[in-house]
């Protein structure tokens, strides 16, 4: 017997809203503003759906307005809160993606969704249709019989995605429920989601057990006499309510205005271009999937690039964007040589040799350009010449690994024109290809012409992979990551290409060539003929998106000066540290792992002897159960986790617990815990990160990491050691300086603080730090009413916490959580601090308006954080003006510590020193000199850094002022021992 053929029906509003609050807090949204996390959430379960069942024919259906229920029953729905203003944009995007698909769309005036969805499925049924109904509401049950089930969509968090419901499933859930039986559920129960009242005080349960015994609401009216006595005197009078409330939540199954149209719902051609266009808009990019999921059959796109989407969007009602503050860069930060035009002019690469054919790509997926590879001498120096005719190039390079200088190089990209690349592998173990010292020997002198500009995304890492090579890259006039990130874009490659250049397809994944987990191949491994379209690809899309991206910065003049005057020459000053790395002294770090190792031994004999049992401390079961069970601490505030709904156990709640904890577990748990991070973390894995050939450690540092554009650490991250702890001293011990070194550490001191001071030009907080005040102490003095050499430790640090807390957007219960003190106590603190400083009180009010308005907030030097949620009335508003409070001082102080590094790298070459910059650790910079330089590097450094930036201003008198920038400088032989 033939298997029948198959219909998907979609709740559109019931799955946009389940998508809508599933992932509102994702807060996902295009470069422009543009929320997309309800469309991104529908488009997913949509195509997922579409993927895995392969119905023959999809259609759908969407809420038009009043219905017969609200004739019915005024109160019908009344109880629902007001749609959230960010969900209509993204329903109308929904819906141009149902068009797009060209999935038909089933209406019916007066009717709601269910009852249009209700009757296509009826009348699916009559022609032998199978039916599939996807929705995230459960109302839909009822609908499910022998022919027709139920997709639902599940509350974001639970380990599937959605369920499948047949009529056996809808029994297991309702307790032996049939789903014709859901509506009498809901005439007994109500429906408060829907306002339907029911009959009260019959719940759930009670519900169930009575329909179980008399199946329908009019039945158990006719028996009433048979019914529980405890159920009777709720019942009693109460059936016209019942059968009201059960009419009104039964889903209407014939609607008159509802005809299903096989033939137009069919799955059959839709127009891809559009889809992907639509994708391109909403900048899902490669790494989404979505575009994997899209079903098969589309009529295509057109195979030549699209021309470059424009430049962001002015925000919604013509408001002016306007940055909070106009401060320039510093002179002396001289711009590279402006990029040399990545087109139109079309320069062949592969000259007049009779170049092979193009290599093949992964399967199915087609080339996006013209791309070979370059194998032989011929072609090598037809590269040459191309290379020597073009004013700039983009690169890219293909190594064995990620660590640049533990990782063989092999194979470099180049592409000199849009639309053509190639690629010249000279590291695979098989296949065509030149010798790598033939290679580097041709391509060298281009590479280190700096009157040629080059191109690359994420120019760092292929700057290190080629200085492994021996090739010194110098000219670097653009970098379309660091771009990106600057214009608020998600910055990886594959993504940006597509969305912003409106490619036809994704580019290859890089799992398509090495695969994934255990049977992952290094890229030496993949075939040339595959790695050729792949590697040439990057190079190509590099060039293009610069022609994309170079006019949207020339829009945000200051965003191009930090472009090109502290991010570009950032570039070299980080290659020159990452390759310096940092002494590590390892038989020491050995000796101190195993002290760590005796010492969390002993704390998990002094928490099984609290327990009274050995369990593992590391499973939040079993730690439940010895907490809330066996000690008995109380589990009110304790909050659930998504996916499990048993306890959650983090170090908040276990600082929580501590209040309450006389046993001393919860002290002991927090120690263990962080000891044993500790140890894994740094103690146990840094000595197998020493890079064998240069016996010192190479840490990766990330410019477009953080929002606030400050630089984070990897591979090691070297910027989380706590400093504060003895185990985080005893850590930093381990890293010591070459022999016949030092190590010199300059840390800006309170530059977040003096960084407030000029912008809210406060006079209390000026004359501060211009009088060398111990700033915290001085605050507490006045907050506590006390001489200032009076002021103890405590009252400093309270004093200090609030500062900081204020800057960072904190309330007095969350003062109150970090010092201490009652709420009382903590908001007169926080009204001391305004009484003190009123110019910080101005400060947090302007800027919250300007991001209001804006959308963003912005540094001293024009660096943009986007604060979209700012003008919403969501509850992500709240962390966002905490966010925007903090942003313009951290991120300038950010952008005063960059302006250092590169002056200071500068400085020190200028100067023909030997010392070398290692590493940045927010406020600190840590460099490695001879110990005949010493000396002149500690004043040459704190010269450096104090005079990065002027923070000068003249006052309504006339008179200059200043909020001098202190830096605290100490030589030592190790990272600890600093003097």
């Amino acid at each position: 017997m033939a298997q029948r053929k198959r219909l998907a029906l979609i709740d559109g509003h019931a799955l946009a809203f389940r998508a809508f609050f599933a992932l509102k807090d994702s807060g996902l949204r295009s470069s422009r503003g543009e929320p997309t996390y309800a469309v991104y959430g529908f488009a997913q379960i949509l195509l997922s759906m579409i993927q895995e069942q392969r119905p023959e024919y999809v259609a759908i259906s969407f809420d038009v307005g009043r219905t017969f229920r609200d004739d019915m029953y005024a109160e019908y729905k009344a109880g629902r809160a007001e749609t959230p203003e960010e969900f209509h944009p993204q329903m109308e995007r929904i819906q141009e993606l149902c068009r797009a698909l060209n999935l038909p769309i089933y209406t019916a005036d007066g009717f709601e969704a269910d009852d249009v969805i209700g009757t296509l499925a009826r009348q699916a049924t009559a022609l032998d249709v199978e039916t599939l109904i996807l929705t995230g509401d459960t109302d839909s049950l009822q609908l499910v019989d022998g022919h027709v089930r139920v997709i639902l969509a599940n509350p974001y968090g639970q380990k599937t995605t959605t369920t499948i419901y047949d009529e056996e499933k809808v029994r297991e859930r309702y307790k032996g429920l049939a789903p014709s039986q859901l509506a009498d559920l809901r005439g007994l129960k109500g429906d408060t989601s829907d306002n339907i009242p029911g009959v009260k005080g019959i719940g759930e349960a009670g519900a169930i057990a009575l329909l179980n015994q008399f199946g329908s609401v009019e039945n158990l009216y006719e028996h009433l006499a048979e019914a529980p006595k405890r159920y009777q005197k709720p019942l009693d009078g109460q059936r016209e309510a019942a059968v009201f409330s059960k009419k009104l939540a039964t889903i209407v199954c014939e609607v008159p205005t509802v005809q299903l149209s096989l033939e137009d719902s069919a799955v059959h051609d839709y127009d891809r271009a559009a889809v992907v266009r639509l994708f391109q808009e909403l900048e899902f990019g490669a790494s989404s999937g979505l575009l994997k999921k899209l079903p098969g059959g589309g009529i295509g796109a057109s195979p030549e690039a699209p021309a470059p989407t424009s430049a962001p969007a002015p925000p919604a009602g013509g408001v002016v964007q306007q940055d909070m503050f106009g401060e320039a860069l510093p002179d002396s930060l001289s711009a590279p040589a402006p990029a040399a035009p990545a087109g139109p002019a079309q320069l062949s690469l592969f000259g007049d040799v009779a170049a092979p054919a193009p290599a093949p790509a992964a399967p199915s997926r087609p080339a996006l350009g013209d791309y070979r590879a370059v194998t032989t001498e011929a072609e090598l120096d037809a590269l040459a010449r191309a290379l020597e005719a073009a004013p700039g190039f983009a690169f890219d390079t293909e190594s064995t690994g990620l660590r640049p200088f533990q990782s063989a190089l092999c194979g470099i990209s180049i592409a000199v024109s849009p639309g053509s690349a190639v690629y010249v592998p000279c590291g695979h173990a098989e296949g065509p290809q030149l010798p790598a010292a033939q290679v580097v020997a041709a391509l060298r002198p281009f590479f280190e012409d700096s009157a040629k500009a080059k191109y690359a995304h994420n120019a760092k890492f292929d700057i290190e992979m080629l200085l492994g090579a021996g090739v010194a890259v110098r000219g670097l006039a653009f970098d379309t990551m660091i771009a990106a990130a600057l214009l608020g874009k998600r910055a990886g490659l594959k993504d940006l290409a597509f969305y912003e250049l409106g490619l036809p397809d994704t580019m290859t994944p890089i799992e398509e060539l090495i695969g994934r987990g255990s049977k992952q191949i290094s890229f030496d491994k993949v075939p040339v003929a595959l790695a050729t379209p792949y590697a040439a690809a990057d190079a190509d899309m590099t060039l293009r998106l610069v022609r994309a991206l170079e006019p949207q910065l020339a829009e945000h003049e200051r965003l191009a000066d930090l472009f090109r005057r502290l991010e570009l020459p950032l570039v070299d000053v980080l290659v020159k540290m990452e390759q310096a790395g940092i002494g590590l002294d390892k038989p020491y770090m050995e000796a101190l792992g195993l002290r760590l190792g005796e010492r969390i031994g002993e704390i998990e004999q002094e928490i099984y002897g609290i327990a009274e049992r050995p369990f593992n401390i590391n499973s939040s079961d079993q730690l439940s159960d010895v907490l809330f069970g066996k000690i008995g601490l109380p589990t009110k505030g304790v909050p659930l986790t998504a996916k499990t709904k048993k306890y959650s156990i983090t170090a908040d709640v276990l600082e929580q617990l501590r209040a309450e904890d006389t046993s001393g577990i919860c002290e002991r748990i927090l120690e263990y815990r962080q000891l044993s991070k500790l140890k894994s973390t740094y103690v146990d894995a840094l000595p197998d990160m020493v890079n064998p050939a240069t016996g010192r450690v190479h840490t990766s540092y990330n410019q477009v990491g953080a929002a606030t554009g400050r630089l984070s650490s990897l591979d090691p991250n070297l910027q989380n050691i706590p400093v504060r702890t003895q185990e985080g001293r005893e850590i930093r011990r381990g890293f010591v300086a070459a022999p016949g070194h030092q190590f010199i550490a300059a840390d800006y001191s309170q530059i977040e603080l003096r960084v407030l001071a000029y912008i809210t030009k406060d006079a209390s907080l000026v004359k501060a730090f211009q009088e060398g005040q111990d700033i915290h102490a001085a605050t507490a003095a006045q907050l506590f009413g006390v001489p200032i050499k009076e002021v103890n430790k405590d009252q400093r640090r309270i004093a200090k916490t609030t500062i900081f807390g204020i800057v960072y957007g904190i309330s007095a219960f969350g003062l109150a959580q970090r010092t201490e003190l009652s709420r009382t106590e903590a908001q007169s603190m926080i009204d001391g601090i305004f009484a003190r400083f009123p110019g910080i009180r101005q400060y947090i009010s302007e800027t919250l308006e300007s991001g209001q308005a804006n959308g963003y907030v912005s540094t001293l030097f024009g660096r943009r954080r986007e604060m979209r949620d700012l003008q919403t009335k969501g509850p992500r508003r709240a962390a966002a003006e905490r966010e925007a409070i903090n942003a313009p001082i951290q991120g300038s102080a950010a952008d005063i510590m960059k302006i250092a590094m590169v002056e200071l790298s500068h400085a020190l070459d200028n100067h023909g020193l030997r010392a070398r910059l290692l590493l940045q650790v927010h406020d600190e910079l840590i460099l490695e000199a001879p110990d005949d330089e010493v000396e002149t590097v500690k004043q040459l450094v704190r010269e450096v850094m104090e005079h990065a930036y002027e923070l000068k201003w003249t006052d309504d008198d006339g008179q200059e002022q200043q909020v001098p920038l202190g830096v605290d400088v100490e030589v030592g032989p190790n990272w600890e021992e600093m003097a």
